[in-house]
């Protein structure tokens, strides 16, 4: 599958003009196609980690930190220099959100034992 740099920052432009105006299941569709294309750059998988965090969908989350966490790996090897500072940058996000998951699965075993 050939890959169109241009498509891929058009849908990056066009989901962050849905995210200005609340159509955020828009955006997200827009995002997502880029991270399934493995994008080059930070800005679907820091957007999509976000808006996933903010609707508490962690599993989602943490899917898009791996897959970004996988990209920049390669950008790394491939010696870009944004790389590194990037994969760091996504691996702490990941690291937090993984212990956010933890977190809430102990909360939750918990109030079950509580019941």
């Amino acid at each position: 599958m050939e890959i169109n740099e241009n498509l891929q920052a058009e849908r990056n432009l066009k989901g962050s003009e849905f995210e200005k105006t609340g159509e955020f299941e828009k955006a997200i569709e827009l995002y997502e196609e880029n991270v399934a294309e493995s994008f080059k750059g930070n800005h679907p998988y820091d957007r999509l980690a976000t808006i996933y965090k903010n609707q508490n969908d962690i599993d989602n989350e943490i899917r898009v930190l791996e897959k970004a966490i996988v990209v920049f790996e390669e950008i790394t090897i491939e010696d870009r220099i944004e790389g590194l500072p990037k994969l760091f940058r996504f691996k702490n996000r990941l690291e937090k959100a993984l212990h956010t998951k933890a977190q809430l699965a102990k909360l939750a075993k918990q109030k079950k034992s509580k019941l």
